[in-house]
C-alpha cells in the first residue's frame, strides 16, 4: 500500500535512522554468538547425558508409563465389563430358568407336550437299545478274545517268572545251606571245647571237693576219739573222785576247778580246730572259684576301671559346668545391680524434673485466672453453637429421610402393584398363545392335543383367569361397580400424605425422637469441667 508524505518528512525520517544505526562490529558479534548458540544447541541435541535429552528421556519414559498404566486399566476395565456382562447373563438366564421351572403353567404345558410325543420317543428309544445291545456283544466278544489271549500271554509269562523264580530260589537255598553247615560246624567244634573245658573244670573241682570231704572225714573221726578219750578219762577221773570224795573233801574244790579248767581247754581247743576247718574250706571254694571266673574278673576290673575313669571324667565336666554357672550368675547378678542402680538414678531425675515441671505448669496454671474464664466462656459459647447446628442437621435429616422413604414407598408400591400385575397378566397372555401354537403344532404332527388343552383349562383355574361369575341379584343394587380386584404386592394401604411436613415444629421433633441429651432447658447452664 502506498504511503503519501512530503520531501521534508522522508528527509526527516532518513536523517532519523541513519543517526541510530548500529556499529557492524556489534552487529557482526552478535551474528556470531547467535551462530554459537544455535550450533550449541544442535550439537547438544545428539549428547545422550544433556540436559534437555535427559529431560526429553524422562518424559519419553514418564509417557510411556502412564500409556501402558492405561491399557492395563483399560484392559482389566474391559476384562471386569465383561466378567461384569457374562455373570449378568449367567444371573439372568439363571433367574428365567428358575422362574420358568418354579412356574406350574410350564411344568404343565411341559407335562403335556412330553404326553404326546412319549409313544413316537419310546418306538425310537427300543430301535436304540437294540441296536446298543448288538454293539454291546460285538464289544463283548471282541473283548473276550483280546481277555483270552492277554490271558494266554500272560501264563506263559507266569510260567517263565515262576522257572526263573524257582533257579533263583534254588540256588539262594543252596547258598544258605552251605552257610547253615558251615556255622553249624563251627558252632559244634566251639561246643566240644567249651564242653571239655567244663568236664576238666569239673573234674577238677570234683578232686578238690573229695579232698576236702576226705578231710572233713579223718578230721571227724580224729575229733571224735579225741572227745571219746576226754570223755573217758573224764568219767575216770569223776570216779576216782567219787571214791575219796568223802575222804578227800577238802580237794574237791580244787579238783573242780580243774575239772572245769580241762572243760573250758577242752571247748576253746573245739572251736579253734573247727575255725580252723572252716578257714580251709573257704580257701579251697575261693581257689576253685577263682579258678573259674579268672576271666570274669579280670573283665570285671577292666570296667570298673573304665567306669571310674568315665565317672571322674563326668564328674570334672559337671563340676566345671557348675564353676560356670556360678561364675554367670554372679556377672548377671551383678549387672543387674548395676542396671538397678542405674534406673534408680535416671527415675531420681525424671521424678525431680517432673516435679520441677508440674510447679511450673501449676503456677502457671492459676498465674492468671481472667484468662482461664475468658477461655472457659469461649468453650461453652462454641459448644452451644455446636450443639444448634447438631439439632439443625438433625432436623434437616429427619425431613429428608422422612422424604426420600415416601417417595420409595410410592415407587413400591407401584413396582409390586399395578406394575406386577400388569406383567402378569402380560405373562399369561403369552402363556396362552403359545399354549394355542403347541396345541396347532400338535394336531400338525398329528398328536392329540387333549393333554395340552387340560393343562391349559387346569392353569386358568389354579390362577382364576376365567370370567367371575356374577353377583346375586340381591346384592347388584347394592355394588353396582363391582369389579374383581388383584392385589399381589404384600404391603398395606396407603396413608395420606403428611401435610407441611417441612414446616413441623421443632418441639414435636423433640417429643417424637429418642432422649439423647440434647433436649435441655433453656435455664440450665452448660459447665466445662
Amino acid at each position: 500500500m502506498p504511503i503519501a508524505m512530503t520531501k521534508d518528512e522522508w528527509t526527516r525520517i532518513e536523517r532519523w535512522t541513519k543517526g541510530n544505526r548500529e556499529d557492524p562490529e556489534v552487529v557482526r558479534r552478535r551474528d556470531y554468538v547467535q551462530y554459537l548458540n544455535e550450533t550449541s544447541q544442535q550439537m547438544t541435541k545428539t549428547w545422550p547425558n544433556s540436559l534437555e535429552n535427559v529431560n526429553k528421556r524422562n518424559e519419553e519414559l514418564r509417557r510411556a508409563r502412564i500409556e501402558a498404566a492405561e491399557q492395563a486399566n483399560s484392559k482389566f476395565y474391559k476384562r471386569y465389563i465383561k466378567r461384569k456382562q457374562e455373570e449378568q447373563e449367567r444371573l439372568l438366564h439363571n433367574a428365567r430358568d428358575t422362574i420358568f421351572k418354579n412356574k406350574d403353567a410350564p411344568k404343565l404345558l411341559l407335562s403335556a407336550v412330553i404326553e404326546t410325543v412319549i409313544q413316537k420317543e419310546r418306538e425310537e428309544q427300543i430301535k436304540f437299545k437294540q441296536e446298543l445291545q448288538k454293539q454291546k456283544e460285538e464289544k463283548k466278544k471282541r473283548d473276550d478274545e483280546e481277555i483270552i489271549t492277554k490271558a494266554k500271554e500272560w501264563n506263559e509269562l507266569m510260567e517263565l517268572r515262576k522257572k526263573r523264580r524257582f533257579d533263583a530260589n534254588k540256588q539262594h537255598q543252596k547258598e544258605i545251606l552251605d552257610q547253615a553247615h558251615e556255622v553249624s560246624e563251627r558252632n559244634r567244634v566251639e561246643y566240644e571245647t567249651e564242653l571239655n573245658m567244663q568236664k576238666i573244670d569239673n573234674i577238677k573241682a570234683d578232686e578238690q571237693m573229695e579232698a576236702i570231704r576226705q578231710f572233713e572225714e579223718d578230721f571227724k573221726a580224729a575229733e571224735k576219739a579225741r572227745i571219746w578219750a576226754d570223755m573217758t578219762r573224764s568219767q575216770q577221773e569223776a570216779e576216782q573222785r567219787r571214791r575219796g570224795r568223802r575222804a578227800r573233801e577238802q580237794l574237791d574244790e580244787r579238783l573242780l576247778a580243774v575239772l572245769q579248767r580241762s572243760r573250758a581247754r577242752t571247748a576253746a581247743m573245739r572251736r579253734r580246730t573247727e575255725q580252723q576247718i572252716q578257714a580251709e574250706r573257704q580257701a579251697v571254694l575261693q581257689k576253685i572259684s577263682e579258678s573259674l571266673e579268672s576271666g570274669d574278673a579280670a573283665r570285671e576290673r577292666d570296667e570298673q576301671r573304665r567306669l571310674e575313669a568315665a565317672v571322674r571324667e563326668k564328674e570334672a565336666a559337671a563340676e566345671a559346668r557348675r564353676q560356670a554357672q556360678i561364675r554367670k550368675q554372679q556377672q548377671y547378678k551383678q549387672q543387674r545391680i548395676e542396671t538397678r542402680q542405674q534406673f534408680l538414678k535416671d527415675e531420681e531425675k525424671r521424678l525431680r524434673d517432673f516435679n520441677t515441671m508440674r510447679q511450673w505448669e501449676i503456677m502457671n496454671r492459676f498465674k492468671n485466672a481472667e484468662l482461664y474464664e475468658e477461655f472457659n466462656e469461649k468453650l461453652r459459647q462454641e459448644k452451644a453453637l455446636k450443639v444448634q447446628q447438631y439439632k439443625e442437621d438433625i432436623l434437616r435429616q429427619w425431613r429428608e429421610r422422612e422424604e426420600h422413604e415416601a417417595r420409595a414407598r410410592a415407587e413400591l408400591r407401584h413396582f409390586y402393584g399395578a406394575r406386577a400385575e400388569g406383567e402378569l397378566r402380560a405373562a399369561d397372555r403369552r402363556l396362552l398363545a403359545h399354549a394355542d401354537a403347541l396345541a396347532q403344532e400338535a394336531r400338525a404332527r398329528g398328536r392329540p392335543a387333549r393333554p395340552i388343552l387340560r393343562a391349559v383349562d387346569r392353569y386358568c383355574k389354579m390362577y382364576r383367569l376365567y370370567a367371575m361369575p356374577e353377583l346375586p341379584a340381591s346384592l347388584q343394587e347394592h355394588f353396582t361397580h363391582y369389579a374383581p380386584e388383584d392385589r399381589r404386592d404384600g404391603l398395606g394401604e396407603g396413608n395420606p400424605p403428611k401435610v407441611n411436613v417441612n414446616n413441623q415444629d421443632v418441639e414435636d421433633y423433640k417429643r417424637k425422637g429418642p432422649a439423647n441429651g440434647l433436649q435441655t432447658r433453656e435455664t440450665e447452664v452448660l459447665f466445662l469441667l
